[in-house]
């Protein structure tokens, strides 16, 4: 990686060399100043990628002109973004970009691009858009995709973990619950496209203003069955992680990819030939739990202790008298199954869990829950309650008739 003033450089001669992000010394003092904001947010890394790196060669030249800076977004892992203008279509978009590009090993790169064409080829309404792929005049790679307006389940469950009223208020139990279905939606057609996400968390999963809901950062993501480029032949010997619970909700990268408290056991252990669909379902299981405690499983705890735990599958809720509110039961029933230590003992797709999760909407006992005769019995009563007192007084009117009857005949009653 190289120093400050080493990337100040390179964007100043991007501005030369590539007019559509910056046309004015304002604009340019702007992008300079975004190198050093919290977000960490910059343009590319400009010394011209080698021309033979395959990869690079088969994307399409940025058209000059075609994009102009707007402003700085966000930074992550080896991405950046950054807003920018189609001038062609006349909408803002946002643009991934890798700011290091030319000091980024291949591999690097093609993870990248890979990222790109995955999520390009997952359109759905659940799953952010990508609308271009190629490369800027230095054989930078880059992506532009839906620029996204509003926050993250991570910045709500956040808002409400610190009690926030109008945050409480607006996102009850059944409204958190159908953002979840959304969420499931998406992981189910790419789990139908034979994609797998494998970092599926609150961070990744935007709401946006009016009702959006949307998975992001496909940046592990790969299709099931295709080894991958780190040991996949990993045994699954524990890994150690220096850092604290402070890094917790960052994504680990290495033999194991992935965000402690939402990566899969078999995914916390490096096994990354068993990683499939189920993998997935135990992070969206994850998911779930944040949704019901405001805070992700293992949460407060040494990044180690959290990898350790995950990996013998001790996965439990907060007490009763240490939660926000109330947890149903049967909400609890269905995270701890997506959360099965063993892939076997999981929803074997998210098909099978988006089915326990209408179960519940509806006021059924989800096949999770093994619910008892009398709690399905109570359930039914309380679906058809309506339907359940007319049947009762209708009873009574019948048996106070009766008894109005027998009196009669056996003359104790005259009329």
């Amino acid at each position: 990686m190289r120093n400050l003033e080493d990337i100040k450089e390179h964007l100043l001669k991007e501005a030369t060399l590539d007019e559509p992000l910056l046309e004015s010394s304002e604009q340019k003092t702007l992008l300079l100043g975004a190198t050093t904001d919290a977000a960490g947010s910059l343009l590319h890394d400009h010394d011209a990628i080698s021309a033979n790196d395959s990869v690079i060669k088969e994307l399409t030249p940025k058209p000059s002109g075609k994009y102009k800076f707007i402003r700085s977004v966000g930074f992550g892992g080896m991405k950046a973004v950054i807003q920018v203008k189609d001038r062609d279509t006349t909408r803002n978009v946002a643009m991934a970009i890798i700011p290091d590009a030319a000091d980024r090993p291949q591999s690097d790169i093609n993870r990248f691009v890979q990222e790109a064409r995955i999520t390009a080829r997952l359109e759905h309404p659940n799953i952010v858009p990508i609308h271009d792929i190629g490369a800027d005049v230095n054989g930078a790679p880059y992506f532009t995709m839906k620029l996204l307006r509003g926050r993250t389940l991570a910045a709500i469950l956040r808002k409400m973990r610190d009690d926030d009223y109008k945050t409480l208020k607006e996102f009850d139990l059944p409204l958190l619950l159908r953002i979840y279905v959304k969420i499931l939606n998406g992981a189910a057609f790419a789990h139908s496209k034979k994609i797998i996400h494998l970092d599926l968390k609150p961070d990744n999963i935007h709401v946006g203003n009016f009702g959006e809901v949307l998975i992001l950062d496909w940046g592990l993501a790969r299709f099931i069955g295709v080894a991958e480029d780190i040991d996949d032949n990993y045994d699954g010997e524990m890994i150690t992680f220096p850092g604290t619970s402070a890094s917790s909700h960052l994504t680990l990268d290495g033999v194991t990819k992935g965000t402690p408290g939402y990566m899969a056991p078999e995914q916390a252990a490096g096994k990354n030939r068993l990683k499939d669909e189920r993998t997935d379902i135990y992070a969206l299981g994850a998911i779930l739990y944040a949704l019901l405690t405001f805070e992700s499983p293992l949460s407060g705890r040494p990044v180690n202790e959290m990898i350790s735990e995950t990996i013998q599958g001790n996965i439990s809720f907060p007490d009763a008298e240490n939660q926000k509110r109330q947890i149903p039961a049967a909400l609890q029933a269905v995270v701890l199954k997506a959360m099965g230590r063993n892939p076997e003992e999981r929803y074997q797709s998210v098909d099978e869990l988006r089915e326990d999760i209408f179960a519940f909407l509806g006021g059924f006992a989800p096949k999770a829950e093994a619910a008892s005769s009398l709690k399905k019995t109570y359930l039914f009563v309380n679906r058809n309650w309506l339907a359940t007192l007319f049947l009762i007084t209708l009873l009574l009117l019948i048996l106070a008739c009766s008894w109005l009857a027998l009196l009669y005949y056996e003359g104790i009653l005259q009329l």
